[in-house]
C-alpha cells in the first residue's frame, strides 16, 4: 500500500471534503522537488476514488488495486514534451476533450500535472476553460516547485496546498521501506531534512553529482574562485544546466533569509551559512536574481554555453 510521511493534513483535508461531497475541482501541491508532492498526488487519487469498507484508501478494492498498479483508466498523468520538461499548449489540449467524456468506472475522473509550474504561459492558459467551468466529474490535481511560476488565473482557481518535510523519523521509517539501515537515513536527513526523494538520491548515488556540483559551486563562490566557477558552470548540458541554477538559487535565497535571522533547515544549510558569512546581503541578492535569470533564459532555449558564461562573470563581477 502506498504511504505518505509527515503529509497528514493534506490526506485529512482530502477526506474531510470526500465525507461532505464537496470534493474541489483543483488542487495545486507545492513544495521542494524529492518533498513528495506527486506521491501525495497519487494518494488523494486514491481517497477519491476508493471504494472500499472501512478505513479509506483501502488498498483493496478494485479502483485502489488499480492505481497502485497505474492502471486506473480515470486516473491520467498528462506528460510534458518539452525539451527542458515543460508543457506545451499541445501538451494539455487533449485534455481539454478528454475532460468533457464521462469517466469509464463512473466515478471521477482525475488529471494529474507534475511540474505544471515548468508550463510556458500559453500552455497554462488553455486550461482555463476547465478550471472556470469544470465538468462536475473532473479533478485536477498539479503539482509546482514554485508557486509564482503559476499563472494568477491558474492558481487563484484551486486549493493551494504546501506540502510539508517529513520527520526525521518518517525519513528513516520511509528509508527503512527500501531496506536503507537507520544510520545512513539518519546521515541523509542531517544532508537533506525531510526530504524523502532527495535522501532516497543521494544514498543511491542518483543526486549526489548534482548535489556535489552546487556544493563546489557555492565554496567558489565564497573563495571568489574566479576560474573554478567558470569551469564547473560550463562544463553541462541543458537539462543539468536547468537543475544547477535552480538549485544554486536555493542556497543563495537561504542564505539571504539567514542574513535576516531566518534559520531555514536543508540540504544545503551549510552552504548557505557560508555564503551568508562571506558575502554581503545585497551581493547575495544580485547573485540570486542572476541565478534565476539565468534558469529562465536556459528554459527559453536560450544557448548553454553563452547563457552560463554569462552567468559566471556575472557571479564575479565582471559584468
Amino acid at each position: 500500500m502506498l504511504r505518505i510521511y509527515s503529509k497528514d493534513q493534506i490526506s485529512e483535508l482530502v477526506l474531510s471534503m470526500r465525507s461532505r461531497d464537496r470534493l474541489c475541482h483543483s488542487f495545486l501541491l507545492v513544495g521542494d522537488r524529492g518533498v513528495g508532492k506527486k506521491t501525495a498526488a497519487k494518494y488523494m487519487a486514491l481517497e477519491i476514488l476508493c471504494r472500499g469498507q472501512g478505513e479509506i484508501p483501502c488498498g483493496v478494492c478494485k479502483d485502489c488495486r488499480m492505481i497502485l498498479n497505474n492502471a486506473h483508466p480515470d486516473v491520467i498523468t498528462v506528460s510534458a514534451s518539452g525539451k527542458s520538461g515543460n508543457y506545451r499548449a499541445d501538451d494539455l489540449r487533449p485534455l481539454i476533450s478528454d475532460a468533457y467524456i464521462a469517466s469509464n468506472e463512473g466515478g471521477y475522473k482525475i488529471y494529474i500535472l507534475p511540474d505544471i509550474d515548468k508550463a510556458l504561459p500559453a500552455a497554462q492558459n488553455t486550461l482555463l476553460k476547465i478550471f472556470e467551468e469544470p465538468p462536475d466529474h473532473v479533478i485536477i490535481i498539479m503539482t509546482a516547485e514554485k508557486l509564482e511560476n503559476v499563472l494568477p488565473t491558474v492558481r487563484s482557481r484551486a486549493i493551494v496546498i504546501n506540502v510539508p518535510e517529513a520527520s526525521e523519523e518518517d525519513v528513516v521509517a520511509a528509508l527503512a521501506e527500501r531496506n536503507i539501515p537507520k544510520q545512513d537515513a539518519r546521515r541523509a536527513y542531517q544532508l537533506f531534512g525531510g526530504n524523502i526523494g532527495a535522501c532516497i538520491d543521494y544514498l543511491s548515488g542518483g543526486s549526489d553529482e548534482l548535489y556535489l556540483r552546487v556544493k563546489s559551486v557555492s565554496e567558489a563562490l565564497c573563495r571568489s574562485d574566479e576560474y573554478a566557477l567558470m569551469k564547473l558552470l560550463n562544463e553541462t548540458d541543458r537539462a543539468t544546466a536547468v537543475e544547477l541554477t535552480t538549485e544554486l538559487s536555493k542556497v543563495l535565497s537561504e542564505a539571504i533569509k539567514r542574513k535576516q535571522g531566518y534559520e531555514d533547515q536543508s540540504f544545503y544549510s551549510s552552504e548557505a551559512r557560508k555564503l551568508g558569512d562571506t558575502t554581503g546581503t545585497k551581493a547575495l541578492m544580485l547573485m540570486y536574481d542572476r541565478a534565476l535569470e539565468a534558469t529562465k533564459k536556459l528554459k527559453g532555449n536560450a544557448g548553454v554555453g553563452l547563457t552560463m558564461a554569462d552567468l559566471g562573470a556575472k557571479l564575479t563581477g565582471r559584468l
